[in-house]
């Protein structure tokens, strides 16, 4: 199972996480055609439940993926995270059937 993780920076931790392309193509589900966003179902260390809301760019050339403000500071309140701090997220899937959960 691969790791993904970031330093959190000022603008993560105030705003919006930036998410790394490698993340948006290798960690997340796609996105369907005509989608700019997904709810993504997360569970942190401690098993406590969150839902984030990964967003893309609807225009340009780049997809920016961020995971959305309304979603993502609750988390880092609850964290009292910082800058620096480190993040990480890893994809489990179904054993059955293969898929991400």
């Amino acid at each position: 199972m691969a790791v993904y993780s970031k330093s959190l920076t000022e603008s993560d931790v105030s705003t919006r996480l930036a998410v790394t392309s490698s993340w948006l193509n290798n960690l997340f589900p796609p996105f369907p055609a005509g989608q700019y966003h997904q709810v993504l179902d997360v569970e942190d260390e401690n098993g406590k439940k969150w839902k984030f809301v990964l967003c893309i760019r609807q225009e340009g050339q780049y997809d920016k993926p961020v995971i959305s403000q309304a979603t993502w500071r609750p988390f880092v309140v609850h964290k009292q995270a910082e800058v620096g701090d480190e993040v990480e997220f890893s994809r489990k899937t179904d054993g059955a059937s293969g898929s991400a959960c």
